[in-house]
Parts: C-alpha cells; structure tokens; sequence
C-alpha cells in the first residue's frame, strides 16, 4: 500500500488545490457588486453612452448565460439615445465559446471535487495510520509545485497582462472571435483590459488566502509532530506507509 498511499494522498491534494482555485473563479466571476464598483470607476456607462440600469440588465443577462440560466444574450436597450440590440453576432458567438469553457471549467472543478473524496475515502479505508501526517505532507508537496506555477504566471500578468491575456484566450479558443473591436464591440467596451486585471487580481488574492491558510497549517502540524517524534525517519517511515 506504500505507493498507493503515496498517489492516493497526491491525489487528494493536487484534486484540493484545483477545487479552491476554481471555486474562487466561480464566485468572485459572478460577484454583481464587484461589476458595479468597476463600471463606477471606469466610467463604463457615460463611454457607452447608456443607462446605470441597462448597464447592469446587460450584466445580469450575460452572468445568467454562463450559469445556463437562460438560453441567449439577446436583449434591447437605449445607447446615445437610441433603442439598440445590445450585443451583435460576434459578440454572441463569443460567448457561446465563453459559456461552454465556463461550464468545462465547473466540470472539472466537480471531478476534482470526486477525486478528492475518493481518494480520501480509500485511504481512511485502507491506510488510516499517520493519514494526517501523511496528506500534511503531500499538500505542501503539490503547494510548492503551485507556488512555482503561480509565481511564473504572477510575474507574468504583473509585467504584461496583456501578453498574458492574448496567449490565455489562444490556448482556450480555437478562433479569433474573442478579438473584439472597441468601437463597434460593446463587450469589449464593458470588460476592458483593467476590468479583466481587477478580476483576476482578486480571484489570486482569494485563491492565495485560502491556498496560504492550508500550506500554513500543514506546515505547522508536519513541523510539530516531527519535532515530537524523530524528525525525518519519522517523516520517510510514515507518509507511504
């Protein structure tokens, strides 16, 4: 069962880490009083020449089809005084794409989520001596690799964003609809690229939050059982076994 514990508790961890990380996008998306002090700041609605109120409507609309809570973005407001179509063709064959990553997105959030617990099960099952110790372990394992990730990409979108943000959007969409032009594309005018950095911002800000608290608390609990028992034999004779 040594290697098997050893799988079952990267498993665990690595499925852990990838459900935090996706929970935060999931919430801190959606967050309609986030859109709210954004539109504020940026001006959004006097640039687009429209209403706070079909501003917001657009929002819910666009929030609502992602969550597969309605089945188009169609919908009808006043821009410079004029009743318009909110979102052209493009615009709508982009979010298409944006609703079905979404919705990839939750899915493998979900199974993350089932690897987790399964892999939990089974060794509370099967390998229940030091499981503490041995999944404490193996957290801070598969931590270290994220940080590493997460530090590569942090310094990326801290120095380019917009690099970043291009190469993102390549490597998720197989086509060039999410290229929207500003001044006809009234999606782009709603999201534009500090828009999107906020955004980001706070879903590593949360994700580093909860992601910290746990590395912290392995840390913690590895640090005092070793120094109780005897240090690293304690450590290679426990976490496989």
């Amino acid at each position: 069962m040594k290697y098997g514990k050893t799988a079952l508790c990267i498993l665990s961890a690595a499925g852990l880490i990838i459900t935090i990380l996706l929970t935060c996008v999931d919430h801190f998306a959606f967050q309609r009083s986030f859109f709210e002090k954004q539109y504020q700041k940026l001006n959004t609605a006097q640039d687009m020449n429209m209403s706070k109120q079909d501003l917001m409507r657009a929002t819910d609309v666009l929030l609502d089809y992602l969550k597969d809570e309605r089945d188009d973005i169609s919908l009808q407001v006043v821009a410079a005084e004029e009743k318009v179509e909110m979102f052209n063709e493009r615009e709508t064959a982009h979010m298409v794409d944006v609703k079905n990553l979404y919705q990839g997105a939750m899915q493998v959030r979900f199974y993350a989520f089932l690897i987790t617990l399964v892999a939990f099960a089974l060794l509370f099952w099967k390998a229940r001596k030091d499981l503490l110790f041995a999944l404490c372990y193996r957290y801070v394992q598969c931590a270290i690799a994220a940080v590493v990730i997460a530090g590569v990409l942090g310094l990326w979108i801290m120095s380019d964003f917009t690099a970043f943000w291009t190469n993102f959007h390549r490597l998720f969409f197989s086509n060039d609809l999410w290229l929207l032009n500003p001044a006809t594309d009234r999606m782009i005018q709603m999201f534009p690229e500090p828009f999107f950095f906020a955004m980001v911002s706070r879903i590593v800000l949360a994700f580093a939050i909860v992601f910290l608290t746990l590395f912290g608390l392995s840390l913690y609990y590895l640090k005092h059982v070793m120094k109780k028992q005897k240090g690293a034999v304690y450590a290679q004779d426990h976490i496989g076994k």
